[in-house]
């Protein structure tokens, strides 16, 4: 048996694939939008129609004919990160999920709550705000898991397993002792949050039992713990030592450094975790450059297809500096334009300021770990580009290498599957690099 199947539930999209040992490589991927439906804070899911998306694209994922159901041998799912279910004491869900990119925790982040770090999309105010706008559902459930355990879970033969969360998705709950590598049972009542049981904690990369058959993957496939997308993505590329850095350039653009042990103390607007494997620590800070580059799409380029853009981008790019950002205040401001300024001259200088916050960042990080870096991993849609990667190239001195793969995510959640069945990982993922 050779096949893994990976489940990635994205911010926009849920994509499910099949990776083959023996090819080396994705032989199957299926796709679809992750629902999210308007509220006034920015947006909530519900986990069971999250489940039910999920089951649909492993139905279509396994009549592939690249897909071999009888030599599955490991099935992963990994999701966005702060994301948590609740749910009752017969494993009902009780609320409604918390986007994780949403306004609701910027509403219960006052002062009194700032020892949970800067982060306001972590789990914990998200239980705020559903303890403050739907107490009756918090009182109905009696202990919560991440977005993805939730969908493993339902895939177990054992109805009344316990509920797990993977120790990645738990670096993202604001109650995880990363240092220790335990749950705080005490912060949630030092919240006013009682009746809340934590769930059991697991390591990713951990069979937590097998499928069960009554769904659309066969019967007696090891069901592997995953973690954040982030972090399945870093995996994925490769990226797997102390020392290693790894940005991800999506949504938000996530930079991770990963460490045998955290520094004595972290700055504020860097949070520390565990990684999907290996034992290792991380540290990592979030740009949201993959926004600040959708709403200057929107107002400079909508409607034009991307291959015009660039194209525009690569003739005016020399003729600009980079935008001087502070992703502290979400500010930009651009350098000097030319007089005969078009479009492309105000999207080149964002770009080139990004890639410069961008180097600052990893900087920042390396300072802070007390170790030096010399190759950055980085993946995303926008590394297919030439001209982007040159720009983030001709802003740092390090090697930067690019992950071609444009599914790493789902390789990283597949190759999860594979250590957990089997003890090891391929590595299938290829990068290009570009000398600096």
């Amino acid at each position: 048996m050779s096949q893994f199947v990976g489940v990635d539930i994205g911010t926009t999209r849920t994509k499910v694939g099949c990776y083959d040992a023996e090819a080396g490589r994705l032989v199957a991927l299926r796709d679809a939008p992750t629902a999210v439906q308007d509220d006034p804070w920015g947006g909530r899911r519900d986990a069971g129609q999250v489940a039910a998306s999920v089951g649909d694209l492993l139905a279509r994922l396994l009549a592939d004919p690249a897909v071999r159901p009888g030599d599955l041998a490991g099935v992963c799912v990994g999701s966005v990160g702060e994301e948590v279910v609740l749910l009752a004491g017969d494993g009902s869900v009780t609320a409604p999920v918390l986007a994780w990119f949403a306004g609701h925790g910027r509403e219960t982040r006052t002062p009194a709550t700032a020892w949970a770090a800067d982060d306001d999309t972590f789990s914990v105010f998200k239980l705020l705000w559903l303890a403050r706008h739907l107490p009756g559902e918090l009182a109905a459930a009696r202990t919560f898991t991440s977005l993805a355990d939730f969908v493993a879970r339902g895939l177990l033969a054992e109805r009344g397993a316990p509920v797990f969360l993977n120790v990645s998705h738990s670096s993202r709950t604001g109650l995880l002792d990363v240092r220790a590598g335990v749950l705080r049972d005490d912060t949630l009542p030092g919240l006013g949050i009682t009746g809340l049981a934590l769930p059991e904690l697991v390591g990713s990369a951990t069979v937590v039992g097998r499928t069960s058959g009554a769904g659309v993957l066969p019967a007696g496939v090891p069901v592997v713990t995953g973690g954040h997308d982030h972090m399945c993505g870093a995996f994925g590329a490769g990226v797997r030592r102390a020392g290693d850095v790894y940005v991800s350039a999506g949504t938000s653009e996530a930079q991770l450094l990963l460490l045998d042990e955290l520094p004595g103390t972290v700055e504020p607007g860097v949070d520390t975790g565990i990684f999907v494997a290996g034992g290792l620590r991380y540290l990592h800070r979030a740009t949201p450059s993959g926004r600040y580059y959708q709403a200057w799409h929107q107002l400079l380029f909508d409607g034009v297809g991307d291959g015009v853009m660039w194209t525009e981008i690569a003739e005016v790019v020399d003729a600009v500096g980079p935008a001087r950002i502070d992703a502290d205040r979400r500010t930009a401001r651009l350098a000097a334009m030319p007089i005969d300024v078009t479009r492309a001259h105000a999207m080149a200088s964002l770009l080139k300021g990004l890639a410069v916050e961008a180097d600052a960042t990893t900087t920042r990080l390396g300072h802070l770990g007390n170790t030096g870096i010399a190759d950055v991993t980085v993946a995303g849609v926008a590394a297919g580009w030439p001209t982007w990667r040159r720009l983030r190239q001709e802003a740092t001195g390090r090697r930067l290498r690019f992950v071609a793969e444009p599914e790493a995510t789902v390789l990283g959640v597949t190759a999860l599957a594979q250590l957990g069945a089997t003890g090891r990982a391929d590595r299938p993922v290829h990068l290009s690099t570009v000398e600096p």
